[in-house]
């Protein structure tokens, strides 16, 4: 009986290691599919902040929104650990030159750490897929 139960914590442990990496993992995507979209549309608020305030010349905008959406539906492919480990290197270097692109820039306190807040959640998807493949998960 005892051992029943010793097993049964490890795979409880497992499972939500597994939900918390889904979820986290999704919403990350769901941010990036998101302002992807808003680039490529020519929204004009985002596209009055890259420009403007940021600097970003107008041909690069739609770039930026295309490889928002690859990063994002990237995520989502199961079982290609090199591929993810990539997107994963991408989005980083993204958000650090986006809080750089913030600290130069004369908004509020909260827009200068937006980044480091996403960061924070791909810190923690990026924690859990590992946990979940250490752990023979496929994701």
């Amino acid at each position: 009986m005892k051992t029943e139960r010793i097993l049964d914590k490890p795979a409880r442990a497992s499972r939500a290691i597994q939900i918390a990496a889904m979820a986290i993992t999704g919403l990350v995507t769901v941010i990036w599919v998101y302002f992807g979209k808003l680039y490529l549309t020519h929204d004009p608020g985002e596209w009055r902040i890259a420009n403007q305030q940021l600097g970003y010349p107008l041909y690069v905008i739609p770039l930026i929104g295309v490889t928002h959406i690859l990063g994002g539906v990237g995520l989502l492919i199961p079982n290609v650990p090199r591929l993810t480990e990539w997107i994963y290197a991408g989005l980083s270097i993204d958000l650090l030159l986006a809080f750089y692109s913030q600290l130069n820039d004369g908004g509020t306190t909260w827009d200068k750490f937006d980044p480091i807040l996403v960061m924070a959640f791909v810190f923690a998807s990026y924690v859990l897929r590992r946990c979940m493949r250490a752990n023979r998960w496929s994701m």
